[in-house]
């Protein structure tokens, strides 16, 4: 009987040995020798990042001019030449980017008569860039007419804020 116990227990070693050998090779050495995508480093990333916003900081912010009620005229002044000058020194350092001019209107009056009119409060904010400078090639103009209001439509002073031209750097 203690024959019997020692060959049995002798033969599971052999096998739990060939099996951790084959177990050994075939797996784990194989799975070690596979190619593993390296992860970027993480500074790198927010290094990335942080230097996007740093860049995003120093962008010109977007620039609202207002029109009156069912009037399509401009007349520049300081603070607006300010703003136009520091997009025209942006445009100039990064030549990809373009000024997107975009017309709005209240809600009074046909939404086409509204579409037309912020098309031409958008034209007239373009050809003013282009007279302090800024290429054509440069400009984007568009209208959305009454389509994306900012303020309430019900007071006078929210229909004001309304009929703007938008002009921001993309």
């Amino acid at each position: 009987m203690k024959m019997r116990i020692l060959i049995i227990g002798f033969v599971v070693f052999v096998i739990w040995s060939l099996f951790s050998v084959w177990l050994y090779v075939d797996k784990i050495k194989t799975a070690m020798n596979k190619p593993v995508a390296v992860q970027p480093n993480p500074e790198t990333l927010t290094n990335v990042a942080d230097s996007l916003m740093q860049l995003y900081a120093l962008m010109p912010k977007d620039l609202m001019i207002y029109f009156d009620f069912d009037k399509a005229i401009f007349k520049g002044d300081p603070q607006t030449d300010n703003s136009i000058a520091e997009m025209k020194k942006w445009i100039e350092k990064y030549p990809d980017y373009k000024i997107h001019v975009v017309g709005n209107t209240d809600f009074i009056g046909t939404p086409e008569y509204n579409l037309d009119l912020g098309l031409k409060r958008a034209q007239i904010i373009q050809k003013y860039l282009e007279t302090q400078g800024i290429g054509s090639d440069k400009i984007i103009a568009s209208s959305r007419g009454e389509e994306k209001p900012i303020a309430d439509l019900v007071t006078s002073d929210g229909r004001a804020k309304n009929r703007r031209t938008e002009l921001t750097l993309k």
